[in-house]
C-alpha cells in the first residue's frame, strides 16, 4: 500500500509541474496522427498531446486546387480530396498522401466525381474508415475504384498502401440519382449535434454562348511561365501509363472514370452554438442564368433561379469555400461566379481551382468582373460593392497548409436572419 501512495502521489507531483506523463507514451498510431493534425492544421491550433483541435474555432486548410482540411469544433472533415502535384515526397506540395490518412477525417464531402475532385477519397476512406458522401453515380464509380485498388499489385505489395480483400468504404448517395438540381435538400446526420449539414444537387460549369447584356469576356489562361522552373516536378504519386516507366513509391489511387463525373452537389454547414457561424462548399458553378451545367444541358432559365433562391434562404453563409475556375470563362470571364455570389451573399469567400501558376489572373479576372456588374442591367438587379465579399484569395504553392481560424464566437457572424432558416433547414 505504502508503494501505491507513493506511485500516486509522485503522478500528482508530476501532473502539478506540467508533466504528461501518459502522453509520452502514446501509441506510435496516435503520433503519427498528431503529427499530421499540426503540419495540416498548424501548431498553434492543435493539442501536441492528444491531437485534439480546438473546438471552440472553426478551422480552415486549403490543400490546394477546391480541396480543403477542415475542423468544425473539433470534428475533422475533407471538402474535395484532389491534391495537385502530390508527389512521392513533399515538394511543391508539402506534404503526402499518408498525411491526410494520418489525419484522420471522419468523413469526405465530395462535389462531384471527376478525378480532380475525388481522386484519393476511397484509398483515404478505406484506410481510415471515414465516410464519403457523394451522388449515388459517383459513389457507384467509387466502389469500382476499391476494387480495382484491391487487385492491384503493386499497392498490395506496400505495407501503407495495401487494402485488405474484407474493407469496405461507406459512401452515403445524396439525392436520387438523375434528380432535378435543387429540387431535393438532404440532411446529413454526420456532424451532430454540434454541426447541420444540408446538401443539394446544383450544376456543373458550362460553356454557353456570350451574354448578350454583358458581351464576349473571353478569359485565355496565362499562367506565370517561371512557375515550372521555380518550382520542379518531383515523382508524381499517380504512376505513368507505361509500367516500365514507374517509380519506387508511385501508386493509382485515383477515382476512374465512370457514371456521377460531372454530377455536381454542394455542402452547407450551420454550427448549432455560438453565432452560428455557416460555410458553404461548391467546387463548380454553373451558368445560373441559362439554367444550364454540363450536368443538365436541358436546363432551363427556371432551374438556375431555383437554385439561386434555394441558396438565398439558407441559413446566411459566413463563409464560402468557392471555385474561381469554370467551363463558362471561354465566353462569358466570371459572370457565373458573381451571380452566385450575389444570391449567396457570403461575409468572406476563399476561393480555389485557379490554373496553378494562374492564381493571380483569376482573383484579379474575378474582382474585375465584379466591378463590371456592379450595377443594374437589364433584369441584372446590380451587385453594390457594399454587398460584396471579402475574397481570400488562394495560390498554389504558398497558401498551401496556411490555416484560417473561424472564432465561433465571434459576433461578427451575427445575424439575426438565421434564426427563421435555421429552424427551417435544421430543425
Amino acid at each position: 500500500m505504502g508503494n501505491r501512495h507513493i506511485q500516486r502521489a509522485l503522478v500528482r507531483a508530476l501532473v502539478a509541474a506540467g508533466i504528461a506523463v501518459a502522453a509520452s507514451a502514446a501509441p506510435a498510431a496516435d503520433q503519427a496522427m498528431i503529427d499530421a493534425r499540426v503540419k495540416i492544421f498548424g501548431p498553434e491550433n492543435v493539442d501536441a498531446a492528444t491531437g485534439a483541435i480546438k473546438k471552440d474555432k472553426v478551422v480552415f486548410s486549403w490543400l490546394g486546387h477546391i480541396s480543403g482540411a477542415v475542423s468544425l469544433m473539433g470534428r475533422v472533415i475533407m471538402l474535395d480530396t484532389y491534391v495537385p502535384r502530390l508527389e512521392v515526397t513533399p515538394g511543391r506540395t508539402p506534404f503526402v498522401i499518408k498525411d491526410l490518412v494520418d489525419m484522420k477525417p471522419e468523413a469526405l464531402f465530395i462535389g462531384h466525381g471527376h478525378g480532380d475532385h475525388a481522386d484519393n477519397a476511397v484509398f483515404i476512406a478505406a484506410k481510415t474508415g471515414a465516410t464519403i458522401y457523394m451522388t449515388p453515380e459517383a459513389c457507384s464509380t467509387a466502389q469500382t475504384a476499391l476494387a480495382r485498388m484491391k487487385a492491384d499489385p503493386f499497392m498490395q505489395a506496400d505495407p501503407f498502401f495495401a487494402i485488405a480483400q474484407a474493407t469496405t468504404v461507406t459512401c452515403v448517395p445524396i439525392t436520387t440519382a438523375g434528380s432535378t438540381p435543387g429540387t431535393q435538400v438532404v440532411r446529413i446526420n454526420q456532424l451532430e449535434p454540434l454541426v447541420c449539414i444540408n446538401a443539394f444537387r446544383a450544376l456543373h460549369s458550362v460553356s454557353v454562348p456570350a451574354d448578350p447584356d454583358w458581351g464576349p469576356v473571353p478569359v485565355v489562361d496565362t499562367p506565370d511561365p517561371r512557375d515550372p522552373t521555380l518550382f520542379p516536378p518531383g515523382v508524381s504519386l499517380t504512376p505513368p501509363a507505361n509500367p516500365a516507366n514507374r517509380q519506387p513509391g508511385q501508386q493509382d489511387v485515383r477515382q476512374g472514370n465512370g457514371p456521377g463525373g460531372a454530377d455536381e452537389l454542394n455542402f452547407h454547414f450551420t454550427l448549432r452554438s455560438g453565432y452560428n457561424f455557416t460555410l458553404l462548399f461548391n467546387n463548380s458553378v454553373g451558368a445560373m442564368k441559362e439554367g444550364l451545367g454540363s450536368n443538365w444541358l436541358n436546363g432551363t432559365p427556371a432551374d438556375g433561379q431555383r437554385l439561386l433562391d434555394l441558396i438565398r434562404n439558407l441559413p446566411n453563409t459566413d463563409l464560402n469555400f468557392a471555385t474561381l475556375s469554370s467551363g463558362n470563362t471561354d465566353n462569358n470571364g466570371w459572370r457565373d461566379a458573381v451571380y452566385w455570389a450575389q444570391a449567396l451573399k457570403p461575409k468572406i469567400m476563399t476561393t480555389g481551382h485557379a490554373p496553378i501558376g494562374g492564381a493571380l489572373q483569376y482573383y484579379s479576372g474575378f474582382l474585375n468582373h465584379l466591378q463590371l456588374m456592379e450595377q443594374p442591367r437589364n433584369a441584372w438587379p446590380g451587385f453594390p460593392r457594399s454587398q460584396w465579399p471579402i475574397v481570400r484569395n488562394h495560390t498554389d504553392p504558398t497558401d498551401i497548409l496556411k490555416p484560417e481560424l473561424y472564432s465561433t464566437g465571434d459576433p461578427y457572424w451575427l445575424n439575426p436572419e438565421k434564426a427563421p432558416k435555421i429552424a427551417r433547414f435544421c430543425s
